[in-house]
């Protein structure tokens, strides 16, 4: 699995892209807030990821996921006793 260098709080867990690709997930907010400490201008996630070139890493490319509890709960709503498909964002 790849690591990005100084992004350890960060880190999530583990997830899986692929049938056999595990690769470490990110807190892409916590990653913000270590970027901010770092230095770097507000919302500069985005710009950072793009200078590190994650298409190259292809399926061993890291996760970056935002935490929203709101959304949990939207996607919680069930149809018929099955989940239903939708899309929130």
């Amino acid at each position: 699995m790849i690591c990005l260098e100084g992004f350890d709080d960060a880190i999530v867990g583990t997830g899986l892209r692929a049938a056999d690709a595990e690769v470490i997930v990110y807190d892409a907010n916590k990653m913000q807030e270590i970027l901010l400490w770092q230095g770097f201008p507000e919302n500069s996630l985005v710009g950072f990821l793009e200078t590190i070139d994650l298409k190259v890493l292809g399926n061993q490319a890291p996760l970056f996921i935002y935490l929203d509890a709101e959304l949990e709960h939207e996607v919680v709503e069930r149809t018929e006793g099955r989940p239903r498909l939708r899309v929130v964002h």
